[in-house]
């Protein structure tokens, strides 16, 4: 529903070092967070990635949020793929 907050877990109980998290948005597949990196500054307001887990918070959620979103982790043993559609009304 518009304006509640929607929180994607990545399904990490805590990431290691070498971990790369990458959450990207739609059917480009714009990069929109990278832990330990940067969020896109169209997004920096409304998201906020856990530290710990990576997990993805979507803060007052609105339509244009609807979508499809993809997990990406990457270490060195292994490489996970997910993927999470939300929609909203």
């Amino acid at each position: 529903m518009e304006g509640d907050s929607v929180t994607l877990q990545t399904g990490v109980t805590e990431t290691q070092g070498d971990d790369q998290i990458l959450w990207k948005f739609g059917g480009r597949g714009t990069l929109i967070a990278h832990l330990n990196g940067t969020i896109d500054a169209r997004w920096k307001n409304m998201i906020k990635l856990n530290d710990h887990t990576g997990d993805l918070t979507i803060r007052n959620i609105q339509t244009e949020h609807a979508g499809d979103y993809d997990l990406e982790i990457n270490n060195s043993s292994m490489i996970l793929h997910r993927k999470f559609h939300i929609a909203v009304s």
